[in-house]
């Protein structure tokens, strides 16, 4: 979402911005910075991570003007690093992907919370109930915490980025139907299809990398 301010207006940006920075301090003071210090492995992790993040936004197409699709690839993220060093890292590609359009960051703080802080959410709601819920199972983990919270949060989080651009006043809501929405099916099951990729490659190659995931738990003996 890359709206310039004479189409969303002066005011809506600056809410937008200040949520942001809510955001941001929340995510700074919440994520785990003396583990990361102590550990270049973890270091290595969230850099690529953010990467990682940042590579997925390069590769869109857009729906409309100011308004694209692309892999979010935040269901991953978020169970490797946890939700605090996701949002940053989300918020860094967001960053970028405005940086590099010719709109300019007014509307930054809406993308943020419609592309990043809903799919980070739900990921985080999903992994706590199937993991108090469901039975200590690898294939359990990889299909409903990775593969249907992606599946999940990729929806959700192009209906609050719509529902964010008709608040807005940018675009009705029959032209997000036809010209964005309508797109959902199509990228829904490749963006479930990226981050259980990585999951699994991760889970079973470098399971201490993951810190959603306890080895102890799903790889009984």
């Amino acid at each position: 979402m890359n709206f310039s301010t004479h189409l969303i207006g002066f005011d809506a940006s600056l809410w937008g911005w200040l949520s942001l920075c809510v955001l941001l301090v929340v995510g700074g003071l919440t994520a785990p910075w003396p583990a990361v210090i102590a550990s270049a492995a973890r270091q290595n992790v969230l850099l690529a991570s953010w990467l990682f993040l940042i590579l997925l936004g390069a590769f869109h197409g857009n729906a409309l003007p100011g308004l694209s699709l692309h892999f979010l690839g935040l269901t991953a993220v978020t169970l490797i690093l946890g939700w605090p060093l996701a949002l940053l890292g989300g918020a860094l590609a967001a960053f970028v992907f405005a940086a590099l359009s010719h709109e300019g960051f007014a509307a930054i703080g809406f993308a943020v919370w419609g592309q990043v802080v809903v799919p980070i959410a739900i990921t985080v709601g999903i992994n706590y109930l199937a993991q108090r819920f469901l039975p200590p199972n690898f294939f359990i983990y990889l299909f409903v915490n990775v593969f249907f919270a992606a599946v999940l949060g990729f929806v959700f989080a192009a209906l609050a980025t719509a529902g964010l651009v008709v608040m807005l006043g940018v675009y009705s809501w029959p032209v997000l139907v036809d010209s964005y929405l309508a797109f959902i099916p199509i990228q829904v099951i490749p963006e479930a299809m990226v981050n259980s990729m990585v999951m699994l490659g991760l889970t079973l190659l470098k399971p201490e990398w993951v810190a959603s995931f306890d080895s102890r738990r799903y790889f009984k003996d």
